[in-house]
Order: C-alpha cells, then structure tokens, then sequence
C-alpha cells in the first residue's frame, strides 16, 4: 500500500511520513507505520550474545505490573497473536 501510495512520487524520510500519517490517509499510516516500525525494531535488537535479564529496576516494574517476568512474557505472546489486534505481527 504505501508503494502505491507513494509511486511516482519522490520518497520522504520515514519521520516524515509519520508526521503527516493520520491526515494523509491508511496507506501511510498502516503500511507506513509498519515500516517504522520494523525499521525501529531492528535499530533496537541488541546484537546477539548481549542481550540477558532485565535490570533490577525493570525486572521491579515488571513483576509489580505483571507479577513475573514469565508473566509477562505469556500475556505479551497472547496479545501479538494472530487477530488479538491490529499490529499484532509486531508484538
């Protein structure tokens, strides 16, 4: 969709896209939103063998909202799966 959206036209950096997103239509808000956010995820990864547990004060924050970190991570998969909501693929 944003291809479509954007054919013929010349290509504006990604922030761009997002500033205007909402007035501009759901090609750019959906399939460019995706694409920021795909970008975003990979800038984010940490690189393989550095990632590990939480700090102590985001292990806190989740265990008092979550009660536990495996948790957290069972109601994080349930609210990407499939249909759970709009975006779910990049949960």
């Amino acid at each position: 969709n944003i291809n479509k959206a954007l054919e013929g036209k010349t290509q504006p950096p990604l922030v761009d896209l997002q500033k205007t997103a909402i007035q501009t239509g759901p090609a750019f808000r959906n399939s460019g939103g995706g694409a920021y956010n795909h970008n975003f995820f990979w800038l984010e990864m940490a690189p393989k063998g550095t990632g590990g547990a939480p700090s102590e004060k985001l292990s806190a924050a989740i265990s008092e909202s979550f009660g536990s970190l495996d948790d957290f991570k069972a109601k994080f998969e349930a609210a990407g799966a499939p249909g759970a909501r709009f975006g779910s693929g990049w949960v």
